[in-house]
């Protein structure tokens, strides 16, 4: 009668034990490793900025953000994504009157 009680608690033990050892790899796995590294950004200028990375494989672009002198207002602007060794670059809105206040690049 004990052996009968027992059997499904050992089955139990056995599915979870082989799913663990299937979901622990998956759990560390790094998809990050594949971005991007070694990134660097310049400004050619007061509104324009643009970044490249030096070793890949993946994805980049610039972010800008610009400091309306009129107005006081901060806007983001988003640079488009370049592969890691091309440039990705953008300018502010309105460059006559903006000025870049802060410059980070994204990467995937």
């Amino acid at each position: 009668m004990r052996d009968r009680k027992k059997m499904p608690w050992l089955l139990t033990a056995r599915l979870l034990l082989a799913g663990a050892a299937v979901a622990v790899p998956v759990t560390f796995a790094t998809p990050a490793s594949a971005a991007p590294h070694g990134c660097t950004w310049t400004k050619p200028d007061h509104a324009t900025a643009r970044s490249t990375c030096h070793y890949g494989p993946g994805q980049q672009r610039v972010v800008i953000t610009c400091l309306d002198g009129v107005n006081g207002y901060k806007y983001t602007f988003y640079g488009p994504w370049a592969q890691w060794y091309q440039n990705s670059q953008v300018s502010c809105a309105a460059a006559y009157r903006q000025n870049i206040s802060y410059v980070t690049v994204e990467v995937r």
